[in-house]
């Protein structure tokens, strides 16, 4: 049976239809001889594992879904539309960004399945074992990473191992698996990732023994703050310390990689990085959308679809004054940006801008917008951005400052707060690079308000929120959803002009801050009286396009492993 049609049909049943540009699925007809005869050399099958780390394959995610997490987490505010619903946690079954996340991560675990039953069987010529085992490890990091987020959003999920034999044994309807069989499935690729790929691969933008053991030190920390799993925790706990310190004291320190250039296209693979999907100008869903997505206006931007969207007055309380990270995460009153608007000596963000007595530029409830990931109009950047979504800074999975914290959480372990030296050490080099002061100890809840600030609409708050409820309980998570991260601010909250104190707005005082105030009813002047996210949005439902043709999504969990012998490694996540 030619492979195309294997990966095809499990997709099908998966509620997808997949997408990949991987070179592999283009060669037509792709069957066993063909296969035979292509891949004979490592460079034949170096371009199939590139694809892995492509926009293309990634852009069901990375466009439609990913981001749409910072919106449920009360980082960016956009309330319209089947969007919207993310943002007061109402979305449903039939909500299309939840089939295109659930689309998008599917289709990187067929990819990478593909690889590994597939295509390696079949190698021959040059190809040496080594370099068998460097696909195989890149593919099986790949597809236990995608499980981690499946497992994140959707808890419940089918562990998809090979998807050719399920084909052959006619396997179509496929089950939930429980979320605590899914993390080991994920780390028992992650493990098998970490022994097989080597310590240079010889591209900087692919995934090396380091960088895997950045991906599963995040595995690690999220199985560990379960409480109800029967994990030894410490033992998880220590693993995830193990591995993000080694990525840490073999990387470039933090501290000399400049915060203000990490979202353009300069910074591409570049220290750090550890996985990021890789971007381009070359038509849509090969490149970097948020540059269209997120922006302001056109005068920053050749296509703009941001203007509406903003940071939460909630995140932008979370940043102190002296915070460098801030301008540089979004855009308010009196921000200038050289890079931006060159043609215009620059772009000065004013809450209303005109041009005579026309506005070029209205406020948003927000009096900000977003800058991470915004380089600009193609003029600006070097024909970095195209004209189809399409613009070519990377989108990033997991960075450097993300293993730095993802330490600090381990050392801390099982506890509320540390004082560990270490810790505080690598805690502090992210607090000094955004140039705020340090700090002595840590609680947990002042850990996660770091990782807010420093990754903000990098969408892993959600992931951090979710490891927070795993360690306190669904009344802890919400209060501090719903409190805006402990600013007591909700996400109801907008600006809105005072009128009792300017009865007067207009261009001669609309950039002063003091003519508007903060509201979060309607009463007072707001679109939405508080906005009270419930404990259902932590578990998004199976989207209406999967259940439909896979019932049994619709029955109850089973653990993937049932019948099989359980060890002590499965419970320390060796």
């Amino acid at each position: 049976m030619k492979n195309i049609i294997k990966t095809s049909a499990i997709a099908l049943a998966l509620g997808s239809s997949l997408v990949s540009c991987n070179d592999f699925l283009t060669i037509d007809p792709i069957d066993k001889p063909v296969l035979e005869t292509y891949y004979t050399t490592p460079e034949a099958l170096r371009s199939t594992t590139m694809a892995l780390y492509s926009s293309k394959a990634w852009s069901n995610f990375h466009m439609n879904f990913q981001w749409k997490m910072d919106m449920i987490n009360g980082d960016m505010f956009y309330t319209y539309g089947d969007e919207g619903q993310w943002y007061f946690g109402t979305y449903t079954s039939v909500n299309p960004y939840l089939n295109e996340g659930w689309k998008g991560l599917y289709n990187i675990i067929l990819d990478a399945n593909s690889i590994i039953h597939d295509i390696l069987p079949v190698c021959g010529g040059t190809i040496t074992q080594a370099d068998k085992d460097q696909a195989v490890g890149e593919a099986r990091a790949f597809r236990g990473y995608c499980h981690y987020m499946l497992a994140e959003v959707w808890h419940d999920v089918p562990v998809i191992e090979n998807n050719s034999a399920m084909i052959g044994a006619g396997q179509l309807d496929v089950p939930r698996n429980t979320q605590a069989s899914v993390y080991r499935f994920a780390m028992e690729d992650l493990d098998a990732a970490v022994e097989l790929l080597p310590e240079d691969t010889g591209d900087n933008y692919r995934l090396n023994k380091r960088k895997a053991r950045a991906l599963r030190a995040k595995l690690a920390v999220t199985m560990a703050a379960h409480k109800d799993y029967g994990y030894d925790r410490e033992a998880l706990y220590a693993k995830a310390a193990a591995d993000a310190l080694d990525v840490i004291e073999n990387t470039q320190a933090l501290t000399d990689i400049p915060f203000e250039t990490l979202f353009d296209v300069e910074s591409n693979n570049g220290p750090e990085s550890i996985l990021a999907i890789q971007c381009g100008v070359l038509g849509y869903s090969y490149g970097n959308a948020r540059n269209v997505a997120w922006s302001r206006s056109s005068v920053i931007a050749d296509q703009t679809w941001g203007a509406g969207k903003g940071p939460t007055i909630s995140l932008q309380k979370m940043y102190d004054r002296n915070d460098k990270r801030r301008m540089w995460t979004y855009m308010t009153n009196g921000d200038y940006y050289s890079m931006l608007n060159r043609a215009g000596g620059g772009y000065t963000y004013q809450y209303v801008s005109r041009e005579g007595g026309d506005v070029l530029e209205d406020r948003n409830e927000m009096l900000a917008h977003i800058k991470k990931y915004i380089i600009g109009k193609a003029a600006d950047c070097d024909g970095n951005v195209g004209i189809n979504q399409d613009a070519a800074n990377n989108i990033y999975l997991m960075r450097l400052a993300d293993v730095y914290l993802t330490y600090v959480e381990a050392k801390m372990a099982t506890a509320s707060s540390t004082s560990d030296a270490s810790a505080m050490k690598y805690y502090n080099m992210v607090r000094q690079r955004a140039g705020v002061s340090e700090a002595n100890s840590v609680t947990y809840e002042e850990l996660l308000k770091e990782r807010r600030r420093e990754l903000a609409f990098e969408s892993q708050t959600w992931f951090d929120t979710q490891r927070y409820r795993y360690r306190e309980g669904d009344p802890a998570a919400l209060e501090l959803l719903n409190s805006g991260y402990g600013t007591g601010i909700n996400r109801a909250a907008m600006f809105v002009p005072d009128y009792s104190k300017y009865p007067n707005i207009d261009a001669s005082n609309e950039n002063n801050a003091d003519v508007y105030k903060i509201v979060d009813t309607k009463a007072d002047g707001a679109q939405y009286d508080n906005i009270i996210i419930n404990g259902s949005a932590f578990v998004a439902p199976i989207p209406a396009a999967v259940s439909s043709s896979s019932p049994m999504l619709s029955g109850p969990a089973v653990d993937y492993y049932a019948g099989q012998p359980e060890d002590s490694d499965t419970k320390t996540g060796n």
